[in-house]
């Protein structure tokens, strides 16, 4: 690739090592050039990059592109709106603000900066989404009726980034989990009419949530999304039914634990899974009775940073739109409230 783009990236824990710095390392269109980080495992993996202990100096170095953003969630606006000040395109992890009207800081502060923002939500380039996403629109389903989606885990003490569970106001699982979830769901079936939740605090001391239940609201659909703390025995991550069939399906995206295990991406068939977590998909679409394991589509995490050099380089559109991320908070807001007032709440 003709352009390089420099990139640095603040923050490595699990976010920052698994998620971005892989992928940034191994795809030709960028480099990997600095990483903000005050620990030393960022030089174990990547010797010869510049580790910088200051986010300031960092994104004062006008050798740098773009500014990817992996840090705890409270920090992320600030930040943001720094590295626009700067001069640089951002990318920011989820959740990228805690409140949905900071969303319309981050979209002016980048037209300002003649930059652009990628909100990074990776999981619309899970092979079991990208497949339920080729059966909807292929017809398999006909019209859905039901969908449900999970995230489960059995996690009765907290292993890892206590700060998301340290107060009331650390967001916990809903801003954990719940950005990928409903943003699969709208990016399927678009803005819900209303919106219902209640939110779990089962953890011996819980401050903040660590499980949920929400519930969109659709002409004719209903969107069911999960994650729970206490689930050893785990159930389908997948479940849709239409008017012409169904798609049940188990386990997760297998990308992610590769990249926990120390494989990069680039590995052969890093994301295909295997046939034996196939989902089930039951259809009578075409008049023909069908029923049997579906293949997974593989799953492309550097899809994300593909779109990302197609928009700073050649000026292609970004594949998740700041409104899309917007939308997203203001139905956790909603769920906020719908938990506190025990009642569906209408989205205007």
């Amino acid at each position: 690739m003709k352009q390089v783009i420099q990139t640095g990236l603040v923050g490595f824990g699990l976010s920052g090592r698994v998620f971005h710095a892989p992928f940034i390392y191994k795809h030709p269109g960028f480099k990997l050039h600095t990483v903000v980080s005050s620990t030393k495992p960022a030089l174990d993996f990547y010797p010869e990059v510049e580790i910088d202990q200051g986010f300031q100096h960092m994104i004062e170095n006008p050798d740098i592109d773009l500014v990817v953003i992996a840090t705890p969630h409270s920090f992320h606006i600030e930040q943001a709106l720094s590295a626009l000040d700067a001069g640089k395109h951002v990318v920011i992890e989820k959740p990228v603000a805690m409140r949905s009207c900071d969303i319309d800081l981050i979209s002016e502060a980048a037209e300002d900066a003649g930059k652009k923002v990628f909100p990074y939500h990776n999981r619309r380039w899970d092979g079991d989404f990208l497949t339920l996403k080729q059966l909807i629109q292929d017809g398999f389903l006909g019209e859905v009726k039901d969908y449900e989606a999970r995230f489960d885990r059995f996690q009765p003490l907290i292993t890892r980034a206590e700060w998301r569970y340290a107060d009331e106001d650390s967001g916990g699982t809903l801003f954990d989990l719940g950005p990928h979830l409903i943003d699969q769901a709208i990016h399927l079936f678009g803005k819900p009419s209303a919106v219902a939740c209640n939110l779990y605090f089962q953890r011996p001391s819980a401050k903040t949530n660590d499980s949920f239940d929400i519930r969109l609201y659709y002409h004719g659909l209903t969107v069911t999304l999960k994650a729970g703390v206490f689930v050893r025995e785990q159930g389908p991550h997948f479940q849709v039914h239409g008017t012409l069939g169904s798609f049940i399906k188990y386990g997760l995206d297998p990308q992610e634990q590769k990249l926990k295990d120390g494989i990069f991406p680039d590995a052969v068939n890093f994301g295909e899974e295997e046939a034996g977590n196939f989902g089930i998909l039951n259809s009578i679409a075409g008049g023909t009775d069908l029923r049997h394991h579906y293949p997974t589509k593989p799953g492309y995490y550097m899809g994300f940073y593909d779109n990302i050099y197609e928009s700073i380089v050649e000026g292609k559109q970004a594949a998740i739109a700041l409104d899309d991320v917007k939308l997203t908070l203001q139905i956790i807001e909603a769920a906020l409230e719908s938990h506190e007032l025990k009642r569906m709440i209408d989205l205007p």
